[in-house]
């Protein structure tokens, strides 16, 4: 690629992986930003009136999507008001990719105005928080985000980019982020004995997440647990992964008021 700076290169990157939307709030820092968007109409920026409502936005589009979704919010005040957002986005193993704007470098020691330690904040909700500390691995650090945020499990992940490394000249090369399939099916002997566990279970039971709703695997997992007369729990979830108004559907495991279950401990003595 011509040697263009930070900026320019990732949102070509972005481009180079296929993403059309950036959700986001942006600050003073992100103007450059912001300018440079303008050079690449495919990419549309939905901006919202709030960090957290930035968050829930693209936290909905990549649940929906199962891609890789872009957020971007500015400095200390922006991440903090996304944080609330972003802990249900990881419950929920949304493959949001955050950026966020920072002062620069070189005023990481003057204690500066929104200044904050943005990567330990972003750290609690985050598959992986960190900060672009040098311009020659601008893209790198943002190809491996994606990839982190995109493999199952999937989570948000964040990433700070200061101004002055968005302004520096980047000469990386572009190509698209490679994510792997995880994908795999068991081994055939390892169906039936786990079919035959199932199969001779005295009181069977099923917990599931939302691998059940990624796989669209709702119906096939009623139909199994009709055949066992099997009671269904969801454990960390956020996804519709079976009907609410089946009869074998008990809730969820640790919100165990307003269901007419009998609490899970009872289940187990």
């Amino acid at each position: 690629m011509a040697e263009k700076t930070g900026r320019f290169a990732i949102l070509e990157q972005l481009v180079a992986d296929g993403i059309e939307y950036i959700f986001g709030n942006p600050g003073t820092v992100e103007q450059g930003f912001l300018d440079a968007l303008s050079e690449y109409p495919q990419l549309k920026y939905v901006l919202a009136l709030q960090e957290s409502v930035a968050v829930m936005m693209a936290d909905g589009y990549a649940r929906a999507t199962k891609k890789p979704t872009i957020v971007q919010l500015h400095s200390t005040p922006g991440v903090g008001n996304g944080i609330g957002a972003l802990y249900q986005a990881k419950r929920g193993h949304s493959p949001l990719v955050v950026i966020g704007g920072d002062a620069g470098i070189k005023y990481m020691g003057m204690d500066a105005q929104m200044a904050g330690d943005l990567v330990a904040l972003a750290e609690p909700v985050t598959k992986w928080s960190t900060m672009v500390l040098d311009s020659s691995s601008l893209l790198r650090v943002l190809r491996r985000a994606i990839k982190i945020a995109s493999t199952p499990p999937m989570g948000p992940v964040y990433i700070c980019l200061p101004a002055d490394i968005l302004d520096q000249p980047i000469v990386e090369p572009i190509f698209p982020t490679s994510i792997p399939s995880t994908r795999t099916v068991p081994e055939d002997a390892i169906v039936q004995e786990m079919a035959a566990l199932l199969a001779n279970a005295a009181q069977p039971m099923i917990f599931i997440g939302d691998g059940i709703a990624y796989s669209h695997a709702q119906d096939e997992l009623t139909l199994v647990a009709e055949m066992l007369g099997a009671e269904v729990w969801e454990a960390d979830n956020g996804e519709l992964n079976m009907s609410q108004t089946h009869p074998l559907y008990q809730g969820s495991t640790g919100h165990m008021f307003g269901y007419q279950s009998r609490p899970i401990m009872q289940k187990a003595t």
